[in-house]
């Protein structure tokens, strides 16, 4: 079985080369015969698609057409070209419209490049076929595996991406393939040295020895779009220079123009099969495009590298995690030149801190999505390093996606709906976020949609990636459920990032910990976000979590959510705590942080008056799920003190509310009384003068909330006489209608 989970995978790969190929119309095939320039631009139909045609495809010697493949990859990477006097891209930009246009003027460039997709694809799937068939699969295993690196290699940087991304998938691959894919992360076969030398003197405008004091002889790494080597500005820093390959723009382009044309039939196929995925399939390829064509740009990537730093130091994560600080007085489009970090790939460190790196790695990415707005959709190993003083650097700032603000917050809301088994906002969530299209709400209601989500996150949620989830029972009940209401599901162009950047994270974990769980690993993000996030819509995302369903002043929390929660914060602030900071800093940081989220935050000195005014205003929501808490605990306890006196009244009287009340108070503080005297016992462990600085530290910061202490003092009260006023309310209500 587990062969066969394995072989799927290096199967699917195969499959989808040889399909690119395949996809090209007869339309365009016939100019190609003629030499001539296509006038129609059909990347939707497949109805031109010919039996003839096909046929005369399908006999095409695959062994003469791979040869002729690779011996048209050697002479192209022999004779690499620095300018080309027509590009695909005339703004630097991603447009299919200019990338159709250049390609339908070079119809044999396109077919030969077809032709070489369909034949390698097609020759890996057969032989791989072969071993499942002769029952050589495990025995040839290692073999095909260097042959599928070989073949991703020679198929240039579009495939090397797709070997990246798999490369740590333990969950979807065999061993022998991820050891033989690592390879692309960083040791792709470089291109030689002199040509990079002409790049560089032609995009910095100077010598190289004028630039560089030194420069290492060879790169020290190389990638699909370009290699990088060490250097020494001269009387500054030492640096990495990163140069891109020659002639990478046309080469992306092509494979970028074949699959868009290949995107209308696989969805005409998906519609026709009635998969339950009505997904916008050209709009994945654009989306794929545009950040492709982007990393082909690194004064955009110095930008990228520059913006997240900016933003990262508005945050907690500020000191945990960097990116290496560009050197824009020796860098263009083509050439990229960043300070040197020193580090150790986050992968195969041996530091004790590392687990605490791969949750300080989660976080960032959550913050970037979720937060800042523009995320690194390129978190392959060799981009994620740790450094000497236990800090993460992420490398590669060249591919990057965006995130709406509304689509942000839309996901907090999303990811606190399902975990508090709060469903009924669910169909309108997944309408927000594009995975379902507009006017299907009720259908999904009907259907058992809602239902085979909880199930599938469960499954995720138990940790061990797609190896734990039945994703044929998946797939059968989603068909099931279309041929009923019709394809209920698309993947939205924007999430391909997204997917893409967890799902290597998620491998990243899986290579450590076969039992890793990337749901969990999110929840310390979405936990915090939940607790400080002042927006109202967070807020009401915070009581769903908490409460469920359950609306109204009676609503009961749930203990064990609570649990959840405060379990998530603690790992957040654990993740992004400075372990160089003295105890009481670090303490008097913490009660900063406690009494912010409960009292409201203290405005610094930087803000205006009208700035700080509104900061005192606004309560956290935090603040007012406590209060409410705290007058029904301070009610119940009142009532069942003034019932064993006896007092008259039904406004002293305690009931099967407060009863519940007191219970849910009781197994909280059960379940914070360990981690309570973990503290305790942990300060007197402490030196008494470390135990006094902790304290003077600790009360001098509480000190300055003691205004916002007296607002909530106050709030509580109104609660507790709303809460009177309400039991007064129901029993006239009550005798009124016992008339």
């Amino acid at each position: 079985m587990a062969a066969l989970r394995h072989g799927r995978g290096v199967l699917v790969v195969a499959l989808f080369t040889a399909s690119i190929g395949f996809a090209v119309p007869r339309s365009f095939r016939g100019n190609a015969a003629k030499g001539a320039p296509s006038v129609a631009r059909d990347f939707g139909s497949f109805s031109d698609f010919s039996g003839s045609n096909r046929h005369l495809w399908c006999v095409l010697p695959i062994g003469v057409t791979v040869a002729a493949c690779r011996f048209s990859q050697r002479a192209r990477s022999a004779r690499p070209r620095l300018l080309l006097r027509a590009t695909p891209f005339p703004d630097g930009k991603y447009d299919p419209d200019t990338a159709a246009a250049y390609f339908q003027s070079r119809p044999w460039m396109v077919t030969w490049r077809a032709a070489e997709l369909a034949g390698t694809g097609l020759s890996l799937a057969a032989r791989l076929l072969l071993d499942l068939q002769t029952g050589q699969w495990e025995a040839n295993a290692s073999k095909r595996a260097q042959e599928l690196v070989e073949i991703l290699t020679d198929l240039g940087p579009t495939f090397i991406k797709i070997g990246q991304a798999l490369s740590i998938r333990a969950d979807l691959l065999s061993p022998a393939y991820l050891k033989a894919l690592t390879e692309l992360q960083d040791r792709v076969p470089p291109f030689p040295t002199p040509i990079a030398d002409e790049i560089i003197e032609s995009e910095l405008g100077r010598p190289v020895g004028e630039v560089f004091e030194e420069i290492s002889p060879a790169p020290i790494a190389s990638a699909s779009l370009g290699q990088v080597y060490r250097a020494k500005i001269r009387e500054g820093p030492e640096v990495a220079v990163k140069v891109q390959r020659p002639g990478m723009e046309e080469v992306v382009a092509l494979d970028l123009y074949l699959l868009k044309l290949g995107s209308g039939p696989l969805r005409a196929f998906l519609e026709l099969t009635r998969s339950g995925l009505n997904t916008d399939i050209p709009g994945l390829v654009d989306e794929w495009g545009k950040g492709f064509v982007g990393e082909l740009d690194y004064l955009q990537e110095a930008a990228n590298a520059v913006l997240f730093q900016h933003d990262i130091e508005k945050t907690p994560l500020a000191g945990a995690v960097f990116a290496p600080p560009p050197i824009e007085s020796c860098s263009s489009a083509k050439v990229l030149t960043t300070e040197w970090v020193v580090g150790e790939r986050l992968e195969t460190s041996g530091a004790e801190d590392v687990t605490k790196l791969c949750s300080v790695a989660m976080n960032t990415y959550l913050t970037m999505m979720l937060e800042t707005g523009v995320l690194h959709a390129d978190p392959h190993p060799g981009n994620l390093l740790r450094t000497p003083d236990g800090r993460l650097c992420i490398l590669d700032w060249g591919l990057v996606t965006t995130l709406d603000p509304s689509f942000r917050v839309a996901y907090i809301e999303h990811i606190a709906h399902l975990v508090s088994g709060d469903y009924d906002p669910v169909p309108t969530d997944l309408v927000t976020l594009g995975f379902v299209p507009e006017g299907m709400e009720d259908d999904i209601i009907q259907s058992q949609v809602v239902g085979t989500l909880a199930n599938v996150y469960g499954q995720w949620s138990a940790g061990g990636g797609a190896a734990r989830v039945d994703v044929n029972a998946l797939f059968n009940q989603i068909q099931d459920l279309s041929r009923k209401y019709g394809n209920l599901f698309r993947v939205p162009p924007y999430f391909f990032y997204i997917a893409r950047a967890f799902a290597v994270l998620e491998g990243i974990g899986l290579s450590n910990d076969e039992g890793y769980s990337v749901v969990g690993e999110c929840l310390p993000y979405v936990a915090q976000r939940l607790i400080s996030d002042e927006d109202p819509r967070i807020s009401n995302a915070l009581a769903s979590f908490i409460y469920g369903s359950q609306k109204g002043l009676d609503r009961q929390p749930s203990p064990e959510r609570l649990k959840y929660l405060a379990t998530g914060f603690s790992s957040y602030m654990a993740a992004t705590r400075n372990d160089n900071t003295s105890a009481a800093k670090e303490a008097s940081k913490l009660a900063d942080q406690l009494a912010s989220l409960v009292l409201g935050r203290v405005p610094n000195g930087s803000e205006t008056n009208g700035e700080a005014s509104k900061g005192r205003r606004v309560a956290p929501a935090l603040q007012d799920l406590l209060l409410d808490e705290i007058a029904k605990v301070v009610g119940a306890n009142a009532r069942r003190f003034a019932s064993s006196w006896k007092l008259p009244g039904s406004l002293m009287t305690p009931d099967t509310s407060d009863e519940q009340v007191l219970a849910n108070a009781q197994e909280i503080v059960s379940m914070a009384e360990p981690q309570v005297q973990e503290i305790i016992q942990r300060f007197r462990d402490l030196p008494f003068t470390e135990q006094r600085s902790i304290a003077a530290e600790v009360l001098s910061k509480l000190w300055d909330y003691r205004g916002q202490a007296f607002g909530a003092s106050g709030r509580l009260a109104a609660r507790l006489l709303l809460q009177g006023i309400s039991r007064v309310r129901a029993d006239i209500d009550k005798a009124f209608s016992d008339r």
